[in-house]
């Protein structure tokens, strides 16, 4: 049976400890003082266990979550750029409460982090309100704009699922999920010009369920940008998908 690396340091370390012990016992012919450091040494075993245990290992694990929340960040970038940034600009465009969000964006480039704090407690306890001020004859041109957003999404948005470390956020996963469903609401229509004012009425709810959670993770993402990378939170901010203005060149 091959044995463990492990258990091999283990049985060299316990036999290197009972030669010092031997040596030391022989040696200096003091067999009270070094069964007392013996005793010393065992009684430092349980906080030596704690230390190494609770106080370390919880280090560790919190430097470890902090690593896979910052890759989960950078996942961010490239879902906000494949289909993020669109699906938002899509549903700003029609929403008669666009103004609303727009007007509390000012200045965001400028924002602090309690103004961040303030927007996220805002975004979770309330919500964006999606109320599209659409005209009926226009709901099955604005379906087949939908559905185009999707279109060869797939397969991305599958992949982020397989990602195990989506789970380590639940408002990311979450937001997925709902995106999946959108898109399965979409793709089974396949006669746009036959959804009706109830059956619209219906997809608003699911679009209302993704622009909350959608805004909401906008925000946390432009400000990790902000924090660790200001070069791209310029670009970020350039093509602001709630700006109906936005500009990606760069002025004085």
């Amino acid at each position: 049976m091959k044995i463990n690396w492990k258990l091999k340091l283990a049985i060299g370390l316990i036999i290197a400890s009972a030669i010092l012990y031997t040596i030391a016992y022989f040696g200096f012919h003091e067999p009270d003082k070094v069964i007392f450091y013996i005793v010393i040494d065992l009684a430092f075993i349980p906080l030596d266990i704690l230390i190494v245990a609770l106080v370390i290992e919880s280090l560790i694990e919190k430097k470890e979550r902090e690593t896979v929340l910052e890759k989960l960040d950078m996942i961010l970038g490239v879902f906000f750029s494949e289909i993020g940034d669109e699906l938002l600009e899509t549903f700003t465009k029609i929403n008669a409460s666009s103004d609303e969000i727009i007007k509390n964006l000012e200045n965001i480039e400028n924002w602090s982090k309690k103004d961040y704090q303030n927007a996220y407690k805002h975004l979770e306890t309330k919500g964006v309100t999606f109320s599209p001020s659409i005209k009926e004859e226009e709901i099955p041109t604005y379906i087949n704009e939908l559905k185009g957003v999707f279109d060869g999404k797939r397969e991305f948005l599958v992949g982020l699922i397989e990602n195990p470390n989506i789970l380590e956020k639940d408002s990311f996963s979450n937001l997925i999920l709902a995106i999946f469903h959108l898109e399965d609401e979409l793709k089974y229509r396949i006669q746009p010009e036959e959804v009706d004012i109830a059956d619209f009425r219906h997809i608003v709810g699911d679009i209302d369920r993704v622009y909350s959670k959608l805004t909401l993770e906008w925000l946390k993402y432009l400000e990790f940008l902000n924090k660790h990378y200001p070069y791209m939170s310029s670009i970020a901010l350039r093509t602001n998908p709630f700006n109906p203005n936005k500009d990606i060149h760069v002025h004085d």
